[in-house]
């Protein structure tokens, strides 16, 4: 997987189909999900449009950048955003808001003005105080010494959070959203960006008996929640540390019996 995105032309397939079967394949736990449960095809539809719109308008701030990206007149995209933003789906949570905070603290630490710059908030209430107000007294980021006459600074608490354990659904899908983010990146870097030596990703099948597994589990989390510390504070004061995520799974799988 080490040949580079602009390479992928002079192979079997043109660059451009290349991509599509990459976009193809990452369909799969959706339309496997979908199936599951007897989505229809209209649904399906449904949701695919509403998460192509929610990454548009993260990334663009006007109608028209985003109708050049559905492919849509204006008029049309218009009536989707009436529509979504009528059935609610754009309202940030206090988990997201807060997921999102400690995201951007821990790439560098920020003051109340900045964090604000760079989250999602609305005119009822100051969301951003309150989400970081929230994060302070749960012990997750704290602020920073400061000399009189300059703003506080905030960054996060070095420890584990994890929010796999808790019954909250928001909560749990917040961490789904995180874990997806970074498999989409190391994706992108890995197959189409320039840069495949940046990521990396193994997959390990085997056969073991359940309850050596849940101690494999256990002592390999613990183990990566040590050493990320570890790098952490190595890097506390280096300029040139950069923000990464490891994301670790471990499921039963289904047997074919064929």
């Amino acid at each position: 997987m080490q040949t580079k995105a602009s390479e992928v032309g002079a192979q079997s397939i043109p660059y451009p189909e290349y991509v599509l079967r990459v976009l193809f394949t990452l369909f799969t736990p959706a339309v496997k999900t979908a199936v599951d449960f007897n989505y229809p095809l209209d649904t399906v539809k449904d949701m695919m449009t509403l998460a192509l719109w929610q990454e548009a308008r993260r990334k663009h701030s006007t109608i028209n950048l985003i109708s050049v990206i559905f492919g849509k007149s204006t008029r049309t995209v218009k009536a989707l955003s009436a529509r979504f933003n009528k059935g609610g789906y754009f309202e940030t949570s206090e988990t997201n808001l807060m997921r999102r905070i400690e995201d951007l603290l821990r790439q560098r630490p920020l003051s109340m003005d900045e964090i604000a710059d760079r989250v999602p908030h609305t005119a009822e209430f100051d969301s951003t105080r309150l989400a970081v107000g929230a994060l302070i007294n749960q012990g997750r980021i704290e602020a920073l010494p400061r000399t009189p006459g300059t703003p506080a600074r905030y960054q996060v608490v070095a420890r584990h959070h994890d929010l796999v354990a808790e019954a909250d659904w928001e909560a749990r899908l917040d961490a789904l959203t995180e874990h997806l983010e970074a498999v989409t990146e190391t994706i992108r870097r890995r197959m189409i960006s320039d840069e495949p030596e940046t990521a990396a990703a193994r997959t390990f099948s085997f056969r073991a008996r359940p309850e050596d597994v849940e101690a494999f589990r256990e002592a390999f989390f613990e183990f990566v929640r040590t050493r990320y510390r570890d790098l952490e504070e190595a890097a506390a004061d280096d300029p040139a540390a950069r923000c990464y995520a490891l994301y670790a799974g471990l499921t039963e799988m289904e047997e074919d019996d064929r």
